[in-house]
């Protein structure tokens, strides 16, 4: 399957398991979370809806009165959509207020420009033995 930009970095997704001793209603998760559906808890088996826990960072809470009961491993966390550590991405700006900007001068990988955008690059470009540039949109070279 083709891809425009770069390809999926994994395609699982990491769980922890816990051990509630059936009064604590606060967990240390290992990942941090933005949002209470950003994963799936689940207690002895049984998801839990998001509005049974809030989630701040890597904290996992329950409220007061509230605490899993006590069991081992059966408390589990199954993270969604965690953000992959993507390849540093080089400043491309030169001067202050970034009055230029670079580019490479050889395209090593296959490209697609959409009939909806235009892409501009500056020349000379060179495209690499066994990639293409498919064009449906418009491509300027400067």
């Amino acid at each position: 399957m083709s891809y425009i930009g770069e390809q999926p970095r994994f395609s699982d997704y990491p769980s922890q398991l816990l051990s509630p001793n059936g009064t604590d209603t606060s967990f240390t998760l290992t990942n941090n979370v933005i949002t209470p559906a950003s994963i799936i808890v689940s207690i002895s088996g049984v998801k839990q809806n998001i509005a049974a826990y809030a989630v701040t960072g890597t904290t996992l809470d329950f409220g007061a009165g509230n605490p899993p009961p006590a069991g081992t491993q059966t408390l589990e966390i199954v993270y969604l959509g965690l953000k992959a550590d993507p390849s540093p991405i080089q400043d491309q700006t030169l001067g202050l207020n970034a009055i230029m900007r670079t580019n490479a001068q050889t395209i090593s990988e296959n490209l697609s420009v959409a009939s909806t955008v235009n892409a501009q690059s500056a020349g000379p470009i060179t495209i690499a033995d066994t990639y293409t540039v498919t064009v449906l949109g418009n491509w300027t070279v400067v």
